[in-house]
């Protein structure tokens, strides 16, 4: 009999690998031991060959749920003789090398727990086991054992003690374990931040009663605080939108149950899948036309057709949302502009203008966390990620990156997130927020700072977005300097399409057509990009086609006023600027007059302020009282149209840019002739995916790739799918969002890109060479 050594690299801490490994070798009769290492766990163990061979197989090809196995291998080691089969101590030596485990939500097992009166567990708050609870959000340092999470100082009683070291409990080893008995101590405070209560069951009485009354209260979760009130109920949503100064923007609802949610909203098999999966994130739903639960449709999301629905993701949120019986506003506790509150100091500091009461308790967030957002599209199902965060930061599995340096990518300045390369693992963040105020930049600088640590991750490389003036830039400038390592640019919208193609193994393609629309980005020639077609040949990106440029009126202000872009679309057709004049009082009409009378030298292309044009055209939208307000009220606008055909406007190509003013003619002659809004809406959408079409067979290509914010667009997406699918290879984002929160992995593939052209080239330099 020998002794063999196991080691197991990749998403392998916090999903119960060591018990799992305990458990196997019992089955086997295997004697020997298992530990975390900063680069996965390793298992020293006697066997015969044979048994070795069995052991090993059965660890890599059944793993448990949630774990990612990267890399393997086993291997005769020096004899050691084990009498029994151990957990040992963890060894922090070596550099970190592994995936980080995300939080999971509850799962099924801690749910029937929490409500059964027989369980030890019977209503308990904070009950967690080896396949769910916190996991990146409590990490203070690496291997995952819980003296290195937030948990170290909360001490175990003897009953969850016995439990963790049982090899045959399903808490065995569970890092995260408290029952009653040992219980996370909870504080309930009032809006001046005085202590209520410190006993959980009052305050869990006190939070339902105050519900009730439809008042407001904020809730600590795995990644920060939310704020939840009664979404039956319109005066407690307005108060709610008072206090946050948040006059429209749509709320998300949390349900106790699917049965629940399935009285208001359409659920696809689909969305149920990815509302019940262990992210459990925010899903946007279509709303039925009469809802059962008494929701308030338009307080929760003015002017749209889908609501954001979750399920409670904690034992704490689910006895709640269970215990008040009716459909929960559940919205990040944050100021407005600023990233969500997660500490229990700054609630009590701000959070006290927007609740009446603040539940906390004492399990610290280190990494905190907005909720994940996804939808899928109606017809095809495609998977569009709008915000990545909780339960799916920070790891991007597997990478498809072949560099050799250190990287890190800084990123864009809106929808904000870095990406790490360190060495063959990959980490995009959380969705880090626009970084427009002081508290998203501390926050960007925070996680930046804490991955880092957790990594050990030492960068060669740093990669900025081109924008001159964008904060993310200009501290990936100032660290670079300071680590005396190269920094290099790259344009936004090339970052967008390496970023697609890297998702889509594409990066090695010959021939691919990237249809890139947002709303803004710095370009090649200072003007502000948008509306663009990029070609990748033989490894370089050209620009081939772009919406042809209008006026970017008044800066960022265009973005926020929709009328704005419809004036700057306008412009040369006085007639149709004349049908827009009631959205602008009588000196502002003289204002833009005279303003389009003066020279513009900044340009946009952007498809992003060409919908916000339109939308103010039809009258759905002067004014964006949130990102993207006009575009989805024009696209919940189109999905009402009862007339389902291919009816389009003309976007003619001129040279290599996309005449949108034959459009925007046809619209305001329709709107003139009293066509409805949902008809012109729709014929909008198709335009534009027609004219993908037309610019594709123009290209000569077969394969389509599709990035920017305009992609978030579910209709879009599957009409492009409808109309192209037979004669096209199409490509979306798969991990990751189409949005901004791409850049920083598109940065990296830019890298890739470039680097992959220099040995190609390399290569061929040689193969000519050896000719001669």
């Amino acid at each position: 009999m020998n002794t063999w050594h196991i080691h197991i690299g990749g998403l392998v801490q916090g999903v119960g690998f060591r018990p799992y490994v305990c458990r196997m070798a019992g089955t086997l009769g295997i004697k020997g031991c298992v530990s975390n290492g900063n680069d996965g766990i390793h298992i020293l163990f006697n066997a015969t060959g044979e048994q070795a061979d069995a052991f090993y197989s059965k660890l890599v090809n059944s793993p448990p749920a949630n774990a990612i196995i990267r890399i393997h291998h086993c291997e005769r080691t020096h004899p050691k003789k084990f009498d029994d089969f151990s957990i040992q101590a963890s060894d922090t030596t070596a550099k970190p090398d592994m995936l980080l485990a995300p939080d999971i939500a509850i799962c099924h097992q801690c749910l029937h727990e929490i409500q059964d009166p027989v369980s030890n567990r019977f209503q308990y708050p904070f009950t967690t086991c080896l396949e769910c609870g916190p996991r990146y959000s409590v990490i203070s340092s690496l291997p995952y054992d819980r003296e290195n999470t937030t948990m170290a100082e909360l001490k175990m009683c003897a009953c969850c003690d016995t439990e963790y070291n049982d090899i045959n409990n399903r808490r065995h080893y569970s890092q995260t374990n408290s029952c009653p008995y040992c219980s996370i101590p909870v504080h309930l405070f009032d809006n001046q931040g005085t202590a209520i209560c410190h006993d959980t069951e009052c305050a869990m009485v006190l939070v339902h009663q105050a519900l009730q009354e439809g008042k407001i209260v904020a809730v600590k979760g795995i990644g920060g605080y939310l704020l939840l009130c009664d979404a039956t109920r319109q005066h407690s949503i307005r108060t709610l939108r008072e206090r946050k100064h948040r006059p429209a923007k749509p709320f998300a609802v949390m349900y106790s149950s699917l049965a629940m949610m399935e009285k208001d909203l359409i659920i696809t098999g689909k969305e149920r899948e990815a509302l019940t999966g262990k992210v459990s994130p925010i899903v946007l739903c279509k709303l039925k036309q009469e809802p059962a639960t008494g929701l308030c449709t338009n307080a929760v999301a003015p002017g749209l057709d889908k609501i954001g629905a979750m399920l409670p993701y904690t034992a704490l949120l689910f006895l709640i949302a269970k215990r008040f019986a009716h459909p929960l506003i559940a919205t990040s506790g944050n100021l407005s502009g600023s990233p969500v509150i997660y500490t229990d100091e700054d609630a009590l500091i701000w959070l006290g203008d927007q609740a009446d009461l603040i539940l906390a308790f004492d399990r610290d967030i280190v990494t905190p966390q907005d909720d994940s957002v996804l939808q899928f599209s109606e017809r095809y199902e495609h998977r569009i990620v709008i915000r990545r965060s909780r339960g799916l930061a920070p790891n991007y599995f597997p990478s498809p990156f072949e560099i050799e340096n250190n990287i890190l990518a800084m990123g864009a300045e809106l929808k904000s997130s870095f990406a790490l390369l360190d060495d063959h693992n990959l980490y995009v963040s959380q969705y880090l927020g626009d970084q427009g105020s002081f508290d998203s930049q501390e926050s960007y600088k925070d996680t930046l700072r804490h991955l880092s640590a957790l990594l050990h991750f030492k960068p060669c490389q740093i990669l900025i977005d081109s924008h001159p003036n964008y904060y993310v830039s200009t501290l990936g400038g100032d660290i670079g300097e300071k680590l005396k390592i190269p920094v290099s640019a790259v344009q936004h919208h090339k970052a967008h399409f390496c970023a697609v193609l890297a998702e889509n193994d594409l990066l090695n393609e010959e021939n691919v057509l990237g249809v890139i629309w947002d709303g803004t980005g710095y370009g090649d020639d200072q003007q502000i990009w948008g509306g663009e077609f990029l070609l990748l040949e033989d490894g370089d990106i050209s620009r081939y086609m772009h919406l042809d440029y209008f006026p970017q009126l008044l800066g960022d202000k265009m973005s926020k006023e929709p009328r704005i872009s419809a004036v700057s679309l306008l412009r040369k057709n006085m007639d149709h600027l004349m049908m827009i004049r009631d959205q602008f009082s009588i000196e502002e009409r003289e204002f833009y007059l005279k303003l389009l009378d003066q020279p513009q030298h900044l340009l946009t292309s952007s498809v992003g302020r060409l919908l916000d044009g339109i939308a103010s055209m039809l009258n759905i939208q002067s004014f964006n009282t949130y990102e993207g307000e006009a575009a989805m009220k024009l696209e919940a606008a189109a999905r009402t149209c009862d007339n389902r055909s291919f009816d389009h406007y003309a976007i003619p190509v001129n040279k290599n840019r996309l005449d949108w003013s034959v459009m925007t003619d046809a619209i305001m002659i329709d709107r003139k002739d009293d066509i409805a809004v949902p008809v012109i809406a729709r014929k909008v959408f198709v335009s534009l995916a027609m004219l993908i079409r037309n610019v594709a067979i123009r290209a000569g290509v077969k394969k389509i790739a599709f990035s920017g914010g305009v992609f978030q667009n579910a209709l879009l997406v599957d009409l492009i799918t409808e109309l192209m699918q037979e004669e096209f290879e199409l490509y979306f984002h798969k991990q990751l969002s189409p949005n901004d929160e791409c850049i920083g992995f598109g940065q990296i593939a830019y890298v890739q890109l470039k680097e992959q052209k220099e040995k190609n080239n390399r290569h061929l330099a040689e193969a000519g060479g050896s000719l001669i």
